[in-house]
């Protein structure tokens, strides 16, 4: 059962090493992490988008990662994504910021810089909506 109170994060990677090394620095900073196989699992699951954010891979089998957040932007889904990759190039870098990506890692990725990352998309997004709730 999800904690509403504590930061969701959404880990979609087709390798599981990805997931077992995501998950110590998100416990140890006190978020939950869910972690999917694939960007079909995740899309098949009822995701919260309030307090969350998804992490995933830009290369899997199947969907890839910037397919996946194309696929949430045509939802109308506002969950801020963060890509990784092990395939760093501009190409794919400037393909995720046109995808609107909030952030962008090259694997192995810097813990505390992917939770710093985290924690300002976050806190960004939550004093967005608090200014629109009081005007």
């Amino acid at each position: 059962m999800q904690d509403e109170t504590k930061i969701l994060i959404y880990v979609v990677d087709d390798a599981a090493s990805v997931h077992q090394a995501l998950e110590m620095p998100f416990i140890s900073a006190d978020m939950e992490a869910l972690a999917f196989k694939s960007a079909e699992d995740f899309l098949e699951y009822e995701f919260r988008e309030e307090k969350a954010c998804l992490i995933t891979d830009i290369k899997m089998k199947g969907l890839s990662g910037l397919e996946l957040q194309q696929q949430l932007n045509e939802r109308g889904i506002k969950l801020p994504v963060i890509f990784l990759t092990a395939f760093d190039s501009t190409e794919s870098r400037q393909q995720a910021e046109q995808a609107g990506a909030v952030g962008y890692f090259r694997k192995p990725v810097d813990d505390q810089a992917l939770l710093d990352t985290i924690q300002w998309v976050l806190s960004r997004d939550l004093s967005s909506k608090e200014q629109i709730a009081t005007k």
